[in-house]
């Protein structure tokens, strides 16, 4: 019976972490797309902007040419 009750007490916890993991993945789902959002129109107003062409950062850009932060490659001027 304690056999039972411990697994079903193990059952119950992991279910929770799972659902806890989904939620923090939701959560910074939507931080990157304000942020690409933010990004873009935050340019939208420039002459030129820059991106990552691995796209380790999604769609977001930059108004300088420079480094990616992610990967270190050079960042491309979008078209």
């Amino acid at each position: 019976m304690k056999k039972l009750l411990v697994l079903a007490m193990l059952a119950t916890g992991l279910a929770s972490c799972g659902q806890k993991e989904a939620a923090k993945e939701e959560t910074k789902t939507e931080a990157v797309a304000a942020d690409s959002t933010q990004h873009a129109e935050a340019h939208s107003d420039s002459t030129k902007a820059y991106k990552c062409p691995m796209k380790c950062e999604g769609e977001k850009t930059y108004a300088q040419a420079g480094k990616c932060p992610s990967c270190g490659m050079d960042l491309a001027e979008v078209k």
